[in-house]
């Protein structure tokens, strides 16, 4: 309670009996606190002191709380502002979050002293700063996590994400993680689950794109039986068989609308109601989505509703794609390598470094994924100990769309591959043969013979 104490929040309600009872409940957490009965009154007092949190009702006489927020990000844009309705705005907390709120809070029967204590105490957490709490029991040393070893990176952008992605997995916060396919959105959802108190509990993964709506919603929610046509027994949703755990809702952006409010609702009240339910149950969920699209885009579109984007987006992750973090390329090809030969019982195998090259050339839309299925089927194809140039079988769409920095397509001879590899090497370094012998991993020698070679085989 230490940290709390230095803590002040300024709370403002018109309502006495709920100033009363927010007063109560952060109390007992040792905050310092500060009541206003409306907007007008909570500036005139931000003016005068400093606070490092607001706690503010939406709708007051004389200021209110949007107006009161607008007024607050102005003189201090670094101060959390958490919004409370009773009346389930949602457009009000929408544009709440535009305005830079942190969160808002619906007054109701999802709203809570825990949910209350939560949301304040993830207000406060900075993630440069944060220092995790002492591992909790049943947590496992991610050290030693299967998850944690197929993580495989050098990439300094990609190391400050695993870094926030730790200090957040001890939160109960949501997570949006964004990305291009194959930029390995699942692994990352994992990672935060196994560095969570949450980790004894079973991870749990809904792939919202590959079910119909009606089949999704009885995965999601549960139903019970004689609810509809095939239920022959009840059936527990997702959400109640990951209480107290993690729940990944992969590719969400793809659930429709009708579902979208359905989700929303979970959200808001921590409760699901079973296809065919007679009461609601109450659950313990972290949530992790993950998308693919521009998420943006689909709320453009009305594909997506805004007010679930923005319960969804609480903590956001952007994946950088393996096209900006090429040097990330040999380490991972090394790792499907090593995979590859342990899983079929084959002879460790080595990779030349022209293939190395030849790969670090190719911009890689399917990412990680992709990565691993071209070094599998190479590998399969590579009858020696060493991974060669013409070993590497690429898909025959990406390397036909005409981009420079494509490779070739890999078809003819080996002569030739090696060829065309040696020319795009050149042009990529201006002609200069030092830099492009050593981006070959060749002698600046053995690359003048090949050039004389190519020549003399151009004259005849």
């Amino acid at each position: 309670m230490k940290n709390n104490a230095s803590k002040k929040i300024l709370i403002v309600d018109d309502e006495p009996e709920m100033r009363i009872a927010l007063e109560t409940t952060l109390q007992r957490e040792s905050y310092q606190l500060v009541c206003a009965e409306d907007g007008k009154q909570a500036l005139e007092l931000f003016e005068n002191q400093v606070f490092d949190l607001v706690l503010t009702d939406v709708r007051m006489p004389k200021l209110n709380g949007l107006e009161l927020l607008r007024e607050v990000k102005e003189r201090s844009p670094e101060t959390p502002v958490v919004m409370m309705t009773a009346y389930g705005a949602i457009d009000n907390a929408v544009e709440a979050m535009k305005e830079g709120a942190f969160d808002y809070l619906i007054k109701g029967s999802g709203f809570s002293a825990d949910v209350l204590v939560s949301t304040v105490k993830r207000a406060f957490l900075n993630p440069q700063d944060y220092i995790p709490p002492a591992r909790p029991s049943g947590v496992i040393d991610k050290t030693d996590s299967p998850v944690t070893k197929r993580i495989v990176t050098q990439d300094e952008g990609m190391k400050k994400l695993l870094k926030f992605a730790e200090n957040v997995a001890y939160s109960k916060s949501t997570v949006l993680i964004m990305g291009e396919t194959g930029t390995g959105k699942e692994l990352f959802a994992r990672y935060i689950h196994q560095c969570s108190p949450r980790a004894s509990k079973p991870f749990m993964a809904v792939n919202c794109a590959a079910l119909p709506e009606g089949l999704l919603e009885s995965e999601l929610f549960g139903h019970e039986k004689g609810s509809f046509t095939g239920a022959i027994e009840n059936k527990e949703g997702k959400f109640e068989l990951a209480n107290q755990s993690s729940l990944l809702l992969d590719e969400v952006t793809e659930m429709g609308l009708p579902l979208q409010a359905k989700l929303l609702r979970v959200l808001q009240e921590h409760e699901v109601d079973k296809v065919g339910g007679k009461a609601p149950i109450p659950v313990d969920v972290r949530v992790i989505a993950t998308t693919n699209r521009n998420i943006r885009r689909r709320i453009e579109d009305q594909e997506f509703r805004e007010d679930l984007y923005y319960r969804l987006n609480v903590v956001p992750l952007v994946l950088i794609p393996l096209r900006e973090r090429k040097d990330d390329i040999p380490l991972l090809a090394e790792y499907f390598i090593n995979q590859f030969c342990e899983e079929n019982s084959r002879p460790p195998m080595k990779i030349d470094p022209a293939t190395v090259t030849l790969l670090k050339k190719y911009r890689w839309p399917g990412n990680i994924r992709e990565l691993g299925n071209i070094i599998e089927r190479s590998c399969l194809m590579c009858q020696g100990d060493t991974l060669l140039p013409a070993n590497l079988f690429f898909d025959d769409e990406p390397l036909s769309s005409g981009r420079k920095d494509a490779v070739p397509k890999l078809s003819g001879t080996i002569h030739e591959m090696e060829k065309e590899l040696i020319k795009q090497t050149l042009e990529e370094f201006s002609g200069n043969k030092t830099k492009a012998a050593d981006s070959l991993g060749i002698s600046i020698r053995t690359l003048r013979n090949k050039l004389n070679e190519y020549n003399e085989g151009e004259k005849e």
